[in-house]
Order: structure tokens, then sequence, then C-alpha cells
């Protein structure tokens, strides 16, 4: 019923900047799909995560230590953190096979914290090749207090951008931590992503020359050929916007049924 393999759960990669949430957007999500009795499979790709909270059905740590790397081969935690990326891409054939074992509904990835680790080590192609390509899509998180400059904003926009570009796959992008802004920002940062022509006249007050040209010839590009445009706010504390996420897994993969579609819309429409 998913995809062409009815045995494969489609795969959600949580892909973003250091601190941008995603560690607890897995979390959130797991709990939140237990009211469902939706089975979410979570996964922990980051060697560095110091501890996750989430139930992790597959953790990288127990294959890659970052802290032996850092041991054996005499590396800080940077070049220990590219090692263990190439480290992974040599034990991809491995992970997968231990991936594909495991069943359930969706599969929800924990990606390492810096994301370039992810969107540019062969590693992630690798993996995303051998779960299968037709089986999987990005959930992005854009970083609420970097959002509120449009500079900062913008950047995260062309970030994801070459993020879907680098892994083609499906992408949409939420506002991590939406909590954490007042309503004013909140509605700004939301107005910039669904109204090109606001965001540029704020970005043109706030830097303007060159730049501010290549940066909007970049959005209006990215505007045309994006496949789930607009941002929509989450809060991981708040458990906001996981109906979104799974919403956004249906559309692509298609799955869960009618009756637990609407209790998550339910649950959506209660908390608002």
């Amino acid at each position: 019923m998913v995809g062409q393999d009815n045995s494969a759960p489609p795969v959600l990669f949580v892909v973003g900047t250091a601190g941008a949430g995603k560690s607890s957007l897995v979390t959130a999500f797991q709990r939140w799909s237990r009211f469902l009795e939706t089975e979410v499979i979570a996964v922990n790709l980051d060697p560095g995560a110091e501890r996750v909270h989430y139930d992790a059905e597959f953790d990288v740590r127990e294959l890659i230590s970052l802290t032996e790397v850092m041991d054996q081969y005499d590396l800080g935690p940077n070049g220990a953190q590219i090692l263990a990326a190439d480290l992974l891409a040599s034990q991809a054939g491995e992970v997968a096979e231990q991936l594909h074992a495991l069943s359930g509904e969706i599969m929800v990835v924990d990606t390492p914290g810096q994301v370039e680790l992810f969107a540019f080590r062969e590693a992630s192609s690798h993996l995303i090749e051998t779960l299968g390509r037709e089986q999987a899509a990005i959930i992005y998180l854009f970083d609420p207090m970097l959002s509120r400059s449009p500079s900062g904003f913008v950047s995260q926009m062309l970030l994801s951008s070459i993020v879907e570009f680098r892994l083609g796959l499906p992408t949409k992008n939420f506002l991590s931590k939406a909590d954490l802004l007042d309503p004013d920002q909140l509605e700004q940062i939301l107005e910039w992503s669904e109204r090109l022509e606001i965001l540029e006249m704020a970005l043109y007050d706030e830097a303007g020359g060159q730049r501010t040209e290549f940066a909007i010839n970049q959005l209006r590009m990215m505007q045309e050929f994006s496949q789930a445009p607009g941002l929509t706010p989450l809060s991981s504390e708040l458990e906001d916007g996981m109906a979104d996420i799974l919403t956004f897994a249906q559309a692509l993969f298609g799955g869960m049924s009618d009756a637990r579609d609407g209790f998550a819309a339910d649950i959506e429409h209660e908390k608002n």
C-alpha cells in the first residue's frame, strides 16, 4: 500500500542546521504518532549525538562511536565527524540491511547536527539508494532565531534548496520551534514564505545591492520549481504541526487510513 514495495515503509529524513530541533522533532513525532496507533520507526544517524530521547530502533552509535574515532585517529570533533560519515558510507550496505529488517508504517531518521555531513557525504546518497529513493523524502527544519532576519531566512531557503538538489528527494520546509517566536514574528516569517514580493522588500531594506539581486533571482527560480512551497510552523514542545508531517508523507506515499487522517485532523483542530 505504501509505494511500490508494500513491505518497505516510507522514510522521512529530518534535516537542518545544528540546533534546529531535529532530535526533538523525532521524539515528538514518535510520541504523537502513538496516539494514532501509528508505528513509527525512529532512527539515529548522528554518531556525535550525546543522547536521544526517542526510542531508536537503529542507532548508528552502536556501529560508530565518535569518541572512539577521535581517540583512534587523533582527531578533533569536526574531523572525527567527517571520518565517521565516511566510515558509515563503507558500512552503508550493512546499515540498510538492518533498517530493511525493521517493521513499521513510517521511518523517521534523525540526521547529523551539521547539515553538510548528511547532504554532501557519499554515505547519505548510498543509503538513500539502498533504502529506495522512491520511498524517501526530506523534512527540512528552519531555525526560528535565524529566520527572524530576511537574510537569515533567505539563507535557509537557499540551503534547503541545495539539499533538495543534492539529494534529489521531495522536500517540505518547516519552521521549527515556532512556539519560541512572538505572534508578530511568526506572522512575518510565514508571510515571507508565502509572498516573495514582501520578502524581496524586506531583503532590500536590510541589505540591498548585488547580494540581494542574486538572492532574489535564486528565490524566484526556487519558487518556480518548488515541489512543496511555503513554510509550515512546527512545535515539538506543543506537538503542533505533527499532522502536517503525516499529511506530507501520505500525499507522497499513501498508506494511512482515512479514519486515522480524520483523528489527526481532530487533534490539531482541538489544539488550535
